[in-house]
């Protein structure tokens, strides 16, 4: 039992912006944008990340991702040891100060309690360091019917740790030079923004609540081994929330808000841009209208609608993102959040402002125009 908490206590909620969670998400978001309309960011910011990274660097990450981008996703528990303030060149110092079979443990998610319930943590540390039949042990016994969880372990294993560090810090080098110094001049004083909006609304409400409110939807419910909650401010990485098990900590990267994206008081509010687009697919419609009858699974739901379960999560996730679904952390539980659709109305109304009515043709005022400023 962590001694931070006493028995029957929820976690600890801390709010951690940092420019080096926001490099490693910049570099997930860029690699798994081919293809994809997920991400906010959208194709024309990805194609100027490629651009400035220039084909040589470009390459370069590809080769230190090992083939996936969980690779940079797994290193996030390495940017929450770094000393404060955790920007980038502490990062990468403290990249350099570690052994580089520890970073290796990182990639194969050795802190989470979830792969060290399957292997035993004694023999994911000696397949790291080439026990041949410790390296068998653990492909057997995690998640070995996950064919592509199992081709990214062998590549992990295989890899030479000493060369792989030294080729990783240099990429990040780089990119941060390169790619994400000069875009983080724009980018991190929204992150900043949403970070100090949260650790107001943190004090005002109980942990469940404000975890489902700053990820728009998705549920936290305190459970036994986790003794602190991180939440991470991304701007890159929006809509999508991720979260990550790392010893007692649950590190969870939400979307900043959309009051603290734009400055532009004439511009629509972007919750009113989600719920238009999540509201103009007639199949989504009909998700919402099926979960009005009870929770799902994501394989239900797939079922139900005769599509493929990738494409069934990208409508949850344009669905959560809007506000009207949640799903647990670590669950593929859905539910239809009923205390927000009333606000499709309110929201449209606020921004169109209140039309004239009959009463304005004989003389009466009109409503004046409402504007939303954000920020």
């Amino acid at each position: 039992m962590s001694p931070t908490r006493r028995p029957n206590r929820p976690p600890i909620v801390s709010i951690e912006p940092s420019p080096a969670y926001e490099l490693l998400q910049s570099i997930v978001v860029t690699m798994g944008h081919e293809g994809s309309d997920t991400y906010e960011v959208g194709a024309e910011w990805v194609a100027e990340m490629k651009a400035r990274a220039g084909d040589d660097l470009w390459k370069r990450v590809e080769e230190v991702s090992l083939g996936d981008t969980d690779t940079f996703i797994h290193m996030i528990g390495l940017v929450h040891d770094t000393p404060a303030p955790r920007d980038v060149p502490a990062f990468l110092e403290h990249l350099r100060e570690t052994d580089a079979d520890e970073i290796r443990l990182h990639l194969v998610q050795f802190y989470s309690r979830e792969v060290r319930r399957m292997t035993p943590p004694t023999v994911i540390r000696a397949a790291i360091g080439g026990d041949v039949e410790a390296r068998r042990e653990f492909l057997r016994t995690s998640y070995p019917e996950w064919e592509m969880w199992a081709s990214y372990l062998e590549r992990v294993l295989d890899v030479d740790g000493e060369a792989f560090k030294a080729d990783l810090i240099e990429t990040l080098q780089a990119w941060y030079e390169r790619v994400w110094k000069p875009e983080s001049l724009t980018i991190m004083p929204i992150v900043e923004r949403d970070a100090d909006a949260k650790r107001a609304l943190v004090r005002e409400l109980p942990i469940d609540r404000f975890v489902t409110t700053a990820t728009n939807g998705v549920e936290f419910a305190p459970r036994p081994g986790i003794d602190r909650v991180v939440m991470v401010p991304s701007f890159v990485n929006r809509p999508l929330v991720t979260y990550y098990e790392f010893g007692e900590a649950l590190i969870i990267i939400y979307p900043v808000a959309d009051e603290n994206v734009t400055a532009d008081s004439d511009a629509p509010p972007l919750r009113l841009v989600r719920l238009s687009k999540a509201l103009g697919d007639e199949k989504r419609l009909r998700i919402l209208r099926a979960l009005a009858d009870g929770e799902k699974t994501l394989m239900e739901l797939a079922d139900m609608f005769g599509v493929a379960k990738t494409t069934m999560h990208h409508h949850m996730i344009v669905l959560r993102s809007a506000g009207l679904i949640s799903v647990g952390v670590g669950s593929k539980r859905y539910r239809l959040r009923q205390e927000t659709v009333p606000d499709v109305g309110a929201l449209l109304s606020g921004y169109l402002g209140a039309a004239p009515g009959p009463s304005a043709a004989s003389g009466s005022p009109a409503s004046p125009r409402k504007r939303r400023a954000a920020g």
